[in-house]
């Protein structure tokens, strides 16, 4: 089983992997001390062909875009397992739902963000999304993470997140980045019973990840 985070970009889709990096790393670590954990992570990437063919470094500075046919593999340093990420457009002109379908539920989600209407025409012209997966098993650290790298994408890139899989609870979506932050894995925030009992268990043990991470 794997759940995952849909990252649509609205205001631009011209940012890179180093900026990526960058922001969900400060993310991370900003909501880690929020919670009394001092020690930090570090994030690591790489580029690997679906079928596993190759395994390429990346280029920190080039733009955050890859082929169909590849995945991006974010992990954090020293903490085993982690999260692929995808890029597609948004349009499928091949499907007999129409070639904007992937929209169409989220436009009837929508409950908190103001002119969404326009910001989906904004989307349209950009025709691009991010996938972000997790699958079953990971560290607690990973999942908290791979909800606030795609909120950070979301972030650079005057976006919104999208979920409808369990990721988290499905009626706070779609969802612009500042209030995702308010309330992801923030169980004092969240009255969902069952997003709320998963982030407990996952923070029970994310300090202790994290700080083997930094003595290996």
């Amino acid at each position: 089983m794997s759940t995952t985070f849909e990252v649509i970009p609205v205001e631009t889709i011209h940012i890179t992997f180093r900026e990526v990096i960058e922001l969900s790393e400060k993310r991370i670590n900003a909501f880690l001390e929020s919670i009394g954990i001092i020690s930090t992570i570090q994030l690591s990437i790489n580029l690997h062909e679906n079928r596993e063919k190759y395994v390429n470094e990346i280029d920190l500075d080039s733009f955050f875009n890859w082929a169909d046919n590849e995945y991006v593999w974010f992990v954090i340093k020293g903490i085993p397992g982690g999260t692929d990420a995808y890029c597609e457009e948004l349009k499928d002109d091949f499907s007999d739902s129409g070639p904007w379908w992937r929209l169409e539920d989220i436009l009837l989600n929508n409950k908190a963000i103001e002119n969404f209407e326009l910001k989906i025409e904004k989307a349209k012209r950009l025709n691009r999304y991010w996938t972000f997966r997790r699958s079953a098993g990971q560290p607690g650290s990973i999942n908290l993470a791979y909800g606030l790298i795609s909120a950070s994408i979301a972030e650079l890139t005057g976006g919104f997140i999208w979920t409808e899989d369990g990721a988290w609870n499905f009626k706070k979506f779609p969802a612009e980045p500042a209030d995702f932050y308010k309330w992801y894995f923030r169980p004092e925030n969240e009255e969902h019973q069952d997003s709320k009992e998963w982030a407990l268990r996952c923070l029970d043990g994310i300090e202790q990840e994290i700080e083997a991470a930094n003595n290996k």
